[in-house]
């Protein structure tokens, strides 16, 4: 049984979003002179924007047929709590890099 999910198909704004949270730490570790913590800061922020694009919308769409399959839950009330928690994960990852990479002293 396919399902179309108009929610799996990424958004160019939220995507922009995330690698704008990173320029502020990116300025910062420019004007600091720590350049290994910038390059750490760009690979962060482009393997973000990426799962913007990629990750996310496959999260959504196996969450969403998971739950659909396994709790019997309706089609909108997967595709809200599936959006929920890929969303949850990803930032969670992404807090989680952030923290280690704003470590770095160098």
């Amino acid at each position: 049984m396919a399902i179309k999910l108009p929610d799996v198909g990424h958004s160019s704004f939220k995507v922009v979003s995330e690698g704008i949270k990173y320029c502020g730490d990116i300025r910062t570790a420019y004007t600091e002179k720590k350049w290994w913590r910038l390059i750490a800061l760009v690979i962060l922020m482009s393997v973000m924007i990426a799962t913007g694009f990629l990750v996310k919308p496959l999260f959504i769409a196996f969450f969403a047929h998971w739950f659909i399959g396994t709790w019997g839950f309706s089609l909108p009330v997967s595709k809200f709590v599936a959006t929920g928690v890929a969303m949850l994960i990803t930032t969670q990852v992404g807090k989680f890099l952030k923290y280690w990479v704003l470590k770095i002293n160098k």
